[in-house]
This record gives structure tokens, C-alpha cells and sequence, in this order.
């Protein structure tokens, strides 16, 4: 019994539109049959005049079924690149610094955002809009006659040319190298050097691969806060290795509120003589201070802080009282801030460094203590130093109004640049095109 096919079936034939129909609808009919459906000639049907009705209907199916198809292709493409996006998205985000990366980048957005919309597309691209405007004004605006390839004119306030020469200038000073960038930054503001972010001195200086970190311990972010100087006095000892591997001992004696090294001394042996003589010079700086209040004295576990001599040198002291104080027991803070100070000399001024005797070392912690007291700026004074801390030392000039004065006159100078690029006026939207 020979199957028999709706009209509209045929007419689909005839017309060259049988792709509309289902794939497997189509596998089921003969080709015979289908072959003899193209045969006819229509023409001589009575009413085939009366056809163009129907042109209509068949043009929005067939758009629909484009429509279709091409949705079912951009689904299976988005579902792919979701599948693959945790390979994907750390590459697409480690674009930042290859222009030619960011280009490709922001042209695949626009392509989509077409189609899928702005939020949409950068979704599926893992990037932010903040980081998508940002790349499309350094694409709309390059220029090869700035540094960092941002027109001067319509970003003035970027640092000039012999700014950002001066901050590699003095990252890469050898009388500075064992100083973080902060405390750089900070001489510079003092010196009326250079006037500019610190965001920007890390900037230039990952730009160049300048890290001037030193690894230390995960620690505690909150610890014991004095309120004013000579509140708590920390004091530890630490061990330092001379030429011949003999383990000097170094204690130090600093100040909670100002961060500053008040006392030191270098010995063979960690005993009671090494503590007593490292606070009898911390004594002598805390009596030039104008605040003569209690003390707190915080000391770790070790014997050389706790025995009979050390109390007894601390009960005899009658122009300023000290009270002892054990860390993690007799208050719950530990002596982490004086630790601190035993990562920064070792760290910074000790590193690569050996001496043959006592005396050499002992010379060079006498610089190296100067240095870090009276002429570097402390990161949580920035930019005053320990020793203007400790004693109130006011600045000789106002950090707000020299920022001002550094960013009305850098604006006056890039605006006033004689950009090559731009010296028929930049063009206003830019096409992006990427570079073949």
C-alpha cells in the first residue's frame, strides 16, 4: 500500500524548500517518489498562477528556520567555550599587558555583543567592564609618543617622560637597595624629588621587574597598639652568622608607637649582660624624650629576659619605671613587633653580607640602625621616619598641597605636549582594528 503525502509536502519539493522539513521526515520518503515530484511540471496544473499567495509564507519559514539553526550553532558555541572556561579565562585575563592580545580580545567582544549583548559577552569572556573600558580607551587612543602608550593630551595626568625615568632612577640607586619601594617613595616626597602616587611607583616598577619584597611568615594583621611613645618597649634577641659560622647574638630594644630601634648591642653570649646593656642605651634616648611615663617592657620566654639580675636592674631604675611583661602570658599579644624589626636588618641590611669580627658587625649595625631610624621613611608613617615619629617631629611642608602643586603642573605640561601622533587632533572614536 503506497503512502500518501500531505500537499504541502509536495509543494515544498516544488519549490526547492524541502530543507525546512525535519532531516529524518525527508529519510523516510522514497527517492523515487521524491524524484518524481521535481519531474512534473507544475505549469500545467490548473491554478499555478495563484501561487505567489503562498511566497510569503514560505519566506518567514524559511527565516525562522535560519533563525532556528543559527541559535542552536551560538548555543552550542557558548555551552563549548563554558565547558572550557577555566582553561580559557586565566589566558583571556593574562592579556593585560600584550596589546595585540587585548585587541583580539575586545574585537571577539564586539562580535558578540551583537548578538548576546555587552554583559553577556564579557561574561562569557570572564572580564570585567571596568577592564573592558579601560582596554577600549587604550586601543581608541594609543600613541607611541608616550610611554605607556596613552595619548598625553586625553590623559594629562599621566606622569611625564623624565618622571617615570626618575622613579627608575632611584628604584634601581645602590645606596637604596635594601630599601622597600615605600620608604623610596617617601624619601622622594620628602626631597621634593618626585610628587606621585604610590600606585605608580608599583606600577613601573612591576614594568620592569624591580620586586624588592623579602619573604617572610604569614602573620597576624592586628597586634599590641601603643597609643603614644615609650608605652610598650619590645625586646628580643636574634643570631647572626660571622665569616668563620660563629653565631653572634644581637639584641635590640624598640619603641611600639614610632617603630624605632632605641637600643642595641652585639655580644658572644646571650645572657643578662647582652639584655642589660641593649636597655641601658635604650634609656639614654628614652630620657631625651619629653614624655617620661611608665613603660611596659615586653619580653619573650628566654632566660636572658627573665632572672634575678635583669629585675633587679629593672627595680632600681628611678627616673623612669618599667614594668616587665611576659607576650602570650602575661598579655595575650606576642612580641611580633620587635620581630619585625630582626626581618628588616637581617633581611635588608644583613643580606649577602658577612664580617669577620664583632667589631665589623657592630660598625655596620651603627649605620645601618641611622639609617633606618633618621633617614628612611617607615611604611606606617610614610613619609615620616621612626625617629620623627618618635619625637614629633613635624615635616617641613604639607603633603596634600605639594600632591596638588605635582598634578596641576604635570596636567599643565601634558597638555601642553607636542604629541607627533596627535598633530592634527585626536580623532574622537577610533576604529579598532586588530594588527595583522
Amino acid at each position: 500500500m503506497k503512502n500518501k503525502y500531505d500537499t504541502s509536502v509536495v509543494f515544498l519539493y516544488a519549490m526547492g524548500k524541502e530543507h525546512l522539513l525535519p532531516y529524518h521526515f525527508r529519510k523516510q520518503i522514497p527517492y523515487s517518489t521524491i524524484a518524481d515530484w521535481r519531474k512534473n511540471d507544475y505549469s500545467q496544473y490548473l491554478g499555478h498562477e495563484f501561487r505567489f499567495f503562498f511566497d510569503q509564507a514560505f519566506s518567514s519559514a524559511e527565516l525562522n528556520f535560519k533563525y532556528y539553526k543559527l541559535k542552536k550553532t551560538l548555543m552550542s558555541l557558548a555551552r563549548s567555550w563554558i565547558s572550557l572556561s577555566h582553561i580559557l579565562v586565566p589566558i583571556v585575563k593574562s592579556a593585560a599587558g600584550d596589546k595585540k592580545n587585548q585587541l583580539s580580545i575586545l574585537n571577539s567582544v564586539n562580535y558578540m555583543k551583537n548578538h548576546l549583548g555587552l554583559e553577556r559577552a564579557l561574561k562569557l569572556m570572564g572580564i570585567s567592564k571596568t577592564l573592558y573600558y579601560q582596554w577600549t580607551t587604550e586601543a581608541r587612543f594609543e600613541c607611541f609618543d608616550s610611554y605607556t602608550q596613552l595619548c598625553v593630551k586625553r590623559h594629562p595626568q599621566q606622569l611625564e617622560l623624565n618622571e617615570i625615568l626618575k622613579i627608575k632612577t632611584l628604584l634601581t640607586a645602590s645606596e637604596t637597595n635594601h630599601w622597600p619601594i615605600v620608604s623610596i617613595a617617601g624619601r622622594a616626597l620628602r626631597e621634593n624629588e618626585l610628587v606621585c602616587s604610590l600606585y605608580s611607583w608599583y606600577k613601573y616598577a612591576k614594568l620592569w621587574g624591580i620586586y624588592k619584597k623579602i619573604i617572610k611568615k604569614q602573620r597576624k594583621t592586628v597586634g599590641l597598639i601603643a597609643n603614644c611613645p615609650n608605652e610598650y618597649l619590645h625586646v628580643d634577641t636574634t643570631f647572626y652568622e660571622l665569616i668563620d659560622n660563629k653565631k653572634i647574638c644581637i639584641s635590640f630594644v624598640m619603641d611600639n608607637y614610632s617603630k624605632m630601634i632605641l637600643g642595641y648591642h652585639v655580644s658572644e653570649r646571650n645572657n643578662f649582660e647582652l639584655v642589660k646593656k641593649s636597655m641601658t642605651k635604650a634609656l639614654k634616648v628614652i630620657m631625651t624624650h619629653p614624655d617620661q611615663a611608665h613603660s611596659f617592657m615586653v619580653t619573650d620566654g628566654g632566660k636572658e629576659n627573665h632572672n634575678q639580675y635583669i629585675d633587679a636592674f629593672i627595680a632600681k631604675l628611678t627616673k623612669h619605671k618599667i614594668t616587665k611583661v611576659k607576650a602570650l602570658k602575661d598579655i595575650r599579644f606576642s612580641n611580633s613587633p620587635v620581630e619585625a624589626v630582626h626581618r628588616t636588618i637581617k633581611g635588608r641590611y644583613l643580606r649577602n653580607r658577612k664580617f669577620e669580627s664583632i667589631a665589623a658587625l657592630n660598625k655596620y649595625l651603627k649605620w645601618a640602625v641611622n639609617d633606618y631610624n633618621v633617614l628612611r621613611p617607615h611604611y606606617k608613617h610614610r613619609p615620616r621616619t621612626p625617629q620623627e615619629v618618635y619625637f614629633n617631629t613635624a615635616l617641613g611642608f604639607d603633603v596634600r598641597k605639594r600632591v596638588k602643586a605635582a598634578i596641576k603642573k604635570r596636567v599643565k605640561a601634558n597638555k601642553c605636549a607636542k604629541c607627533i601622533q596627535c598633530a592634527n587632533g585626536c580623532k574622537t572614536e577610533p576604529i579598532i582594528k586588530s594588527k595583522k
